[in-house]
């Protein structure tokens, strides 16, 4: 169904609209079956009662609570693909029949909009949080996949990428009522206060790493921080408790060298109590792990190595999920302005993150992800033929360090006309 719709209610024309406002009309009561909707191919008014797709908008289809879960993606640094691979996994998710929300959750620095084809986004996070628009739903974003929506981010607006930390803990509230079967936030890269909050505050985190040196001690790091952070949260108002923690305030939270192990055994002279309560935190805080850009098969063993660290200094238990091959066609799909995953759903890459979503994420036996997998493609292909080709953006765009694909593009040519791709949008203010 096109996503640019032209209604008639009551005899009066109204349009174009996209599938979510007149989701929102239904929703409302004020677009009924008997009002018709314009079939360009047909070149004719059909009553909505006729036409399937409009028709399930009437129907109940709330996910129960029970069936939601939002995941967030995070990493140490940034150039290790994390908003390529979330974008693909929503993506792979949608091709399965689940409701998927993506959520630029960089506030500082969006560009999920633009890896999805989506220039310049009618409503962003600063149309919510200056109460322009009441709800997350009012901010959702038509993407060209189907069962996939967007929650873009705002650029460089200050109030919004330093967050309180209630607003935070509001906001993944509100994400939670969103009728979706998976929310994924794509966080931004790095440390930051905010990033970690987040991290620590959904039903799931994924640390998205390379097999780089600097990667792999960055995403230790970074779990070693939201571990301390989430102690710190539980603990915030027993001093005697923070100052095993070796903190005076959040920003030391990074100079922490002590094994958990030993930090257990301090707690314990405070109280069994407090023990008891730090073990608990420790072992309800379970990240997964994914190993992006895997060349050799001496590089996977970096997964397994993490994972031996965290247990053996962190006494946590870490979900290494697997890891994305190196491919090429993630380079050229970059320059096509298109998730790898629609680029070339039979690359290494599409099958190394169909792998990952239905084994890891959906714990499908063999048989069953195996069917999936060839589903997940067919799906996808069909998506891809109406999916925003490079060529189709027209404009003159200088390029910068603010550029989404800045990180994977070999170009770089900063302060000159981009070479490859045209996207003027992405820069207006």
């Amino acid at each position: 169904m096109n996503s640019n719709l032209l209604v008639r209610i009551d005899d009066k024309q109204y349009g174009p609209i996209s599938t979510s406002e007149l989701k929102g009309l239904v929703k409302s009561g004020n677009f009924s079956l008997a009002d018709e909707i314009w079939l360009e191919d047909e070149g004719e008014w059909v009553e909505a009662e006729k036409i399937e797709e409009i028709k399930r908008l009437f129907m109940p289809t709330a996910v129960p609570e029970t069936e939601k879960k939002i995941i967030a993606m995070g990493s140490g640094k940034g150039g290790v693909g994390k908003t390529v691979l979330a974008a693909s996994m929503g993506i792979g998710l949608a091709a399965l029949g689940k409701e998927v929300v993506l959520v630029d959750g960089d506030f500082g620095g969006a560009n999920l909009h633009t890896c999805m084809g989506i220039l310049s986004p009618q409503y962003t996070f600063l149309d919510y949080y200056t109460l322009q628009q009441d709800s997350l739903e009012d901010i959702l974003l038509d993407t060209p996949i189907n069962n996939l929506k967007l929650i873009s981010g705002a650029c460089g607006i200050l109030g919004i990428a330093n967050p309180k930390y209630s607003q935070k803990v509001r906001l993944v509230r509100e994400l939670k009522k969103l009728d979706a079967n998976y929310i994924i936030m794509d966080l931004g890269a790095g440390s930051a206060l905010s990033v970690i909050d987040f991290f620590i505050s959904v039903d799931e985190g994924i640390v998205i790493t390379s097999p780089e040196p600097t990667a792999i001690q960055e995403s230790f790091d970074f779990i070693k921080l939201c571990l301390l952070r989430k102690l710190q949260r539980e603990f915030r108002n027993e001093q005697q408790v923070l100052t095993l923690l070796e903190v005076d305030g959040v920003n030391s939270l990074s100079q922490f060298t002590t094994p958990i192990e030993i930090l257990l055994e301090k707690a314990n002279k405070i109280s069994s109590e407090v023990a008891s309560r730090m073990e608990t935190n420790i072992r309800e805080f379970k990240p997964r792990l994914i190993l992006n850009m895997i060349m050799d098969s001496d590089e996977i063993k970096e997964g397994a190595s993490i994972k031996t660290a965290a247990a053996e200094l962190l006494s946590l238990d870490i979900d290494y999920m697997g890891y994305v091959e190196y491919d090429e066609d993630v380079h050229d799909s970059v320059k096509d302005l298109r998730p790898f995953i629609i680029h070339n759903p039979k690359s290494k890459a599409s099958r190394s993150i169909a792998r990952l979503i239905t084994v890891k994420l959906l714990k499908m036996a063999s048989i069953e992800a195996f069917v999936d997998k060839r589903k997940m493609r067919k799906n996808i292909n069909e998506s891809a033929k109406s999916f925003p080709l490079a060529e189709d953006y027209e404009s003159n765009t200088i390029c910068s360090v603010k550029c989404f694909y800045w990180d994977d593009c070999e170009y770089q040519n900063g302060g000159y006309p981009c070479k490859i791709r045209r996207l003027e949008p992405l820069f207006k203010g």
